[in-house]
């Protein structure tokens, strides 16, 4: 069996996984024929289709994880090839070989890298652990509040720096503009607050 290496740079003209906004599947298939694996995501609407379609080409899926944003779906697909190829599968099937698309998503020689779907499925769901996680919420508002405490210090340190240099009027015009940028956001913050209460509100009510 032929086999190409994998090419990081190849997804970007992959059929629709860009434009996937609503729900999405991500799932895992094997050949026993190729000795291979796959990791792939469709959408829900075309989720059958596709199945059925690497049915024919001798591809069982042997689970799928579901995703309400397709795009996460997207992301934990490419993390789970990142880590594999890091990992030294880099090896892919040819694009002959699936005819169905999606080869670059494949993991050749499977049985030798001491692969299993089960394994596949372990990671798979590590990564949609992580990326589900880093996209929710409390991690990118936590991840927010760390940039700005940064970006404080930073321009605290350069007011002193300014003042102790006997700029004053740089140093003054400079804390006026981050305080009004400040201001700014303790807007934005209010307006966000608002808004999940009122949603929340209206969910209560609603339940």
């Amino acid at each position: 069996m032929h086999t190409k290496m994998a090419d990081a740079s190849a997804h970007p003209g992959r059929n629709f996984h860009a434009l996937v906004e609503a729900g999405a599947v991500l799932y895992i298939a094997e050949c026993d024929e190729l000795n291979a694996l796959k990791v792939g995501v469709t959408s829900r609407a075309s989720r059958t289709s596709r199945i059925r379609r690497h049915a024919r080409h001798g591809w069982r899926t042997t689970a799928e994880i579901l995703f309400e944003d397709g795009r996460q779906a997207f992301v934990a697909e490419q993390a789970i090839l990142a880590f594999l190829r890091a990992c030294g599968a880099r090896e892919t099937l040819r694009q002959d070989q699936l005819p169905q698309g999606g080869y670059t998503e494949t993991i050749a020689f499977s049985r030798q890298a001491g692969l299993s779907a089960d394994q596949l499925l372990a990671i798979a769901r590590v990564a949609t652990r992580i990326v589900k996680a880093t996209r929710s919420a409390p991690y990118t508002l936590r991840a927010t509040v760390t940039q700005l405490e940064s970006a404080a210090a930073e321009v605290t340190e350069e007011v002193r720096s300014l003042r102790r240099a006997g700029r004053r009027r740089e140093a003054d015009k400079l804390a006026t503009e981050v305080r009004t940028q400040l201001e700014q956001i303790a807007k934005w913050c209010d307006t966000v607050i608002d808004l999940v209460q009122s949603r929340l509100a209206v969910s209560t009510t609603s339940a």
